[in-house]
């Protein structure tokens, strides 16, 4: 079940002493009361509901097709998605023309279709203490305000994106200073801060009204083709100076009603721009939100290995189109973690793929890496934003399957947290594939840093090379280690039965170019496309 509502929500399910099972779901009670007046009606939030034989999987798929068929709408319902290239982790606050420019120009040359310039363009905002409720460029980062900016972007040749979050407000900005009673706080009570934030109160229609004046000026006043609108807190002190004390209980709701107001105004104004919510702070990633925008950001955890388990979720309820996900760098921001960058790829790939990190500082090797990326990812989009999603495994091992409408191409992952000694072989099935149907199942052989395997390189090199010494990364700049080939012709119902019996993963000895190295945080994607037995597409 789901329910298409982005607030307050509340689900409650009873097996009666009969075995009759109820399920309530709806706006959550709790501090709730709506006062109707007379001859006036109530709206109550739609729940949907869907049951299949084929258990998750087929319940996951069909609301899947249901909210990329009947809840996300407008230009970019069915339209692919570009690959975007974010400034934040690569900058956070500290941008400038100059800075976002360099960093397009290298995005471009990796093959980026669109740039995004994250927090920190306008007012004061040099940290998240200040100016937020402030829509006005800084003149010292953008000389030429945003549309000067956007203006060299799109001459580079990219499509333009922008940073936002109406719905807050700091104290330290011309907007509460104007407006303190726009801000939602509790009489006489030591306001509850979030990121040094304050939520503004959009059950008041001025507040409603600002925003919509605020935005639209915005992005009328440059190319944008993208918007990330963002949401950085948690509700606290949810109290509205407009409705008054005695009506406290529509607070809540209203807030919601005046958001989903703001959100079909822009959405019919700019119907071009790709609007994409955030699931950041605020948790917000629901059908409500997906009726307006046609994608939101699934976490501002972009840790692969996190991201499994989290985009696995995900998969339960939503489309690939609606989800996503970038690969960030190493160490991870948020959680230090060190990830192989293909993994890191084949994660974020399995939705909308963006980068956030500073491509001015990639070497060589990462760069080439990232553009190859890009390239295979582009080949595949259809099937990696509007293919069906079929989970696999999900412990130690995480397996991936998307599938395109017609069920001609396919594409698979498999992802790793933890390697063990003598692992057993492991084995790649596939799922939602025609039975009947003729496939090439291939992967993209990788190359691996001899310094991935530290002083073991010893067992193959002429001389003795010592771990981290100036030859060891004197010959890693020249030697590869070719990484295993699958490339097979194999049957729809063959590939999802008995699935694919991998190369053995490296165990202690014996590495060659028919061994899979898969270490902790390894993966692997598969291509799979319709072929007849002769290999003739």
């Amino acid at each position: 079940m789901n329910l298409i509502y982005s607030g307050n929500h509340y689900t409650a399910v009873e097996v009666g002493s009969f075995g009759k099972t109820r399920v309530v779901m709806g706006i959550n009670p709790q501090s709730f009361c709506f006062h109707l007046e007379p001859k006036k009606t109530f709206e109550a939030p739609e729940a949907v509901m869907t049951v299949s034989a084929d258990g998750f999987g087929g319940m996951s798929r069909n609301m899947q097709y249901f909210v990329q068929e009947h809840i996300i709408r407008g230009e970019w319902k069915k339209k692919e998605r570009p690959v975007l290239l974010n400034s934040w982790e690569a900058a956070y606050f500290d941008i400038n023309e100059k800075k976002l420019l360099k960093l397009a120009k290298a995005g471009k040359e990796a093959g980026i279709e669109l740039f995004v310039m994250d927090d920190g363009w306008f007012g004061e905002r040099k940290d998240d203490k200040r100016s937020l409720g402030d829509w006005e460029a800084d003149k010292k980062k953008l000389p030429d305000g945003v549309r000067g900016l956007a203006d060299k972007i799109n001459a580079l040749g990219l499509s333009f994106g922008i940073w936002v979050e109406p719905e807050m407000v700091n104290v330290d900005s011309d907007c509460y200073r104007a407006h303190p009673d726009w801000a939602m706080d509790i009489p006489g009570r030591e306001h509850s801060e979030g990121r040094n934030q304050r939520v503004l109160d959009l059950a008041n229609p001025e507040v409603v009204d600002y925003i919509i004046e605020k935005m639209t000026a915005l992005f009328s006043g440059a190319n944008i083709s993208y918007v990330k609108w963002d949401m950085n807190r948690i509700f606290s002190d949810c109290y509205s100076k407009y409705l008054g004390h005695e009506r406290q209980g529509e607070t809540a709701h209203r807030y919601m009603t005046g958001l989903y107001h703001v959100m079909k105004t822009l959405t019919e104004r700019f119907p071009h721009i790709l609007f994409e919510g955030c699931a950041a702070g605020g948790n917000r990633f629901d059908l409500g939100i997906l009726s307006y925008f046609p994608q939101i950001w699934a976490s501002d955890n972009t840790d692969a290995v996190c991201r499994l388990a989290i985009q696995t979720g995900y998969s339960y309820g939503y489309p690939l189109s609606a989800v996503s996900a970038h690969v960030s760098a190493c160490p991870n921001h948020q959680t230090l973690r060190v990830t192989p960058l293909p993994t890191r790829y084949h994660v974020a790939a399995f939705g909308v793929l963006g980068y956030e990190c500073n491509f001015c500082e990639l070497n060589k090797e990462e760069f080439l890496e990232i553009k190859r990326q890009i390239a295979e990812y582009k080949k595949w989009r259809q099937v990696l934003q509007f293919g069906r999603m079929y989970r696999g495994r999900q412990d130690n091992l995480y397996e991936w399957t998307a599938v395109s409408e017609d069920q001609k191409a396919a594409v698979g992952m498999l992802a790793q947290k933890l390697t063990a000694a003598n692992a057993p072989y492991a084995r790649y099935h596939a799922a939602g594939l025609a039975p009947e149907k003729c496939y090439h199942f291939y992967n993209q052989p990788m190359k691996h840093d001899i310094r991935e395997f530290g002083d073991l390189i010893n067992t193959a090199a002429p001389i003795h090379i010592r771990k981290d010494s100036f030859i060891h990364h004197a010959v890693a700049k020249f030697v590869k280690m070719d990484g295993e080939t699958e490339d097979y012709l194999v049957y729809g119902d063959g590939l999802m039965q008995a699935g694919v019996n991998l190369k053995q993963a490296f165990s202690a000895t014996g590495y060659n170019s028919e061994v899979r190295y898969f270490p902790d945080f390894a993966s692997r994607m598969y291509f799979m496309e319709e072929q007849d037995e002769s290999g003739v597409l």
